[in-house]
Parts: C-alpha cells; structure tokens; sequence
C-alpha cells in the first residue's frame, strides 16, 4: 500500500467504527403501544415527591435521559378495563375502547385504537352521589402509529363537561376547544430508579395559544413511560421549573413487567 494512501484509509475505518457505534433511534409500533393497554394489565403509577428543578434532555441523540435519581412514590396500581366493563361509560364511550378504575375505582381515562392513532375520548368520575364525564370530540390523538423520531402533528379538540347527580339531571356544563403540536424531538437512552435503562423517544407537547402549557413525554416500546409536566416560559432542553412528574411501569397479561 502507498504510503501517502494510509491517511485517508485511516479516515474510512473510523468514520465507520463511528458510524457503526451510532445507535439509531427506535420505533414504538402501534403492538407495543396495544400490548399495555389492553384488558388485564396492571399499571402502577408514581410520582416523584420534590419540586425540584428537573434535566428534560436534548433534542436529537442519541441522548440519555437520566430519572434514576427522582424520588418516585406509588401513589396508584390499576387494572387495564373494557369500556364495557362499566356500565355508565358503555352508554357514552365507542365500545372498542378501554379505561382503568384509577383513584380507588371513581376515575375511569378512556383510550382507544383507530385508524393508525392512540385515541383518549375522555374521562370519568363516578362518585356515590355524583356523577363526572369529560367527553373529547373529536378525539384527542395521543399518539400517531407507529411513533418515530423526527416527526410531529398538530390536533384540534373541543373538551365537554358535564356533571350529573344520581337522578339524571346534568347540573352544570361547560365546553373548550383548543389544539396543541406534538413533536417527537428526541431518542436515547431512559434511566429509570432501579437501575433499569430502557431505549425510547423524547415527545414535546406544545399547547397553541392563548395556551400555554407544555409537557415533555418520554416512550418506550415497553410501556413505560415518564410524563412532566411544564410551561411554554421553560426552555425545550435542559434543566427546567416543573409541575408534576408521573412514572408509570406497567405490567402484561401475560406477567411479565414491561419496566
């Protein structure tokens, strides 16, 4: 070999232990998402304790996204339900969808699947003597299947309420229309408390004015996943002033624990 050629071989080889070492971003397909949210599984749901400050990571990666550290409590186990399954959602919910018996079996999310998109249609609140629907319309599209990095959309949605004593008669009602972006931003590496290290897609969620909210929403193809919430005066990456952060690490059907 010529010398003056070693150089530029050199160069080769490592632009391609570089390349090769690169770990590319991953896809959550709309399986994994199902594999959660489907009839028998159990989600335990955390949340971290502080108020502090917390890093919501960079844009691009492969970036890691380090959690490990929070102060995360159990604060509900829930089961994965049919909408069926509760007679006052199966008169105002399509009947495909899903809900879980949160807070103690009063607060029931409901969720569904069409057309390629994770769906949240509402929620309710069950009470002995009241009874609470939030209904969305249309449906908010959560997530557009399969997830992957480097993509976004936009979605409308006007959010009724309405609550209803025990004798039928809605009391008090109300209606808010508005629309947020989605933008999936990010991929890395998640640490979680414990030690588990899980690959994922950092999703932004940014309201449209006059909102202002913004959360940050980390994904996994396990199910896991890490909500924060923030506000649009926070920056996109970073260490940032939060509201809440929820854990949640579910558990299959079939046993086995999606962390």
């Amino acid at each position: 070999m010529n010398v003056k050629e070693a150089p530029a071989l050199l160069t080769v080889m490592s632009w391609m232990i570089i390349t090769g070492c690169t770990t590319p971003p991953i896809t959550i397909s709309e399986n994994d998402v199902r594999a959660v949210f489907t009839p028998g599984t159990t989600v335990r749901m955390l949340w971290d304790s502080t108020s502090l400050p917390v890093n919501v990571g960079a844009t691009g990666g492969p970036n890691t996204y380090d959690f490990k550290e929070l102060d995360f409590r159990l604060y509900d186990s829930v089961s994965v339900l049919a909408v069926t399954q509760i007679p006052q959602l199966a008169s105002r919910f399509p009947a495909d969808a899903v809900t879980s018996n949160e807070e103690g079996n009063t607060v029931y999310p409901v969720l569904s699947f069409s057309n390629r998109t994770f769906l949240r249609h509402g929620r309710a609140r069950l009470l002995d003597t009241t009874e609470w629907y939030q209904r969305i319309i249309p449906p908010d599209e959560y997530l557009r299947l399969p997830v992957t990095f480097n993509t976004q959309f936009t979605t409308q949605k006007t959010v009724f309420v309405d609550t209803t004593y025990v004798n039928g008669l809605p009391t008090k009602t109300s209606a808010d229309t508005s629309s947020h972006t989605t933008y999936v931003d990010g991929y890395g590496t998640l640490l979680l408390p414990g030690g588990a290290a899980l690959k994922c897609l950092r999703l932004r969620v940014v309201a449209s004015p006059p909102g202002t909210s913004k959360e940050f929403h980390y994904w996994t193809r396990e199910g896991t996943v890490i909500l924060i919430d923030s506000d649009q005066t926070q920056p996109d990456t970073g260490v940032i002033k939060r509201g809440y952060v929820i854990y949640f690490s579910p558990q299959t059907a079939n046993g086995s624990t999606r962390r």
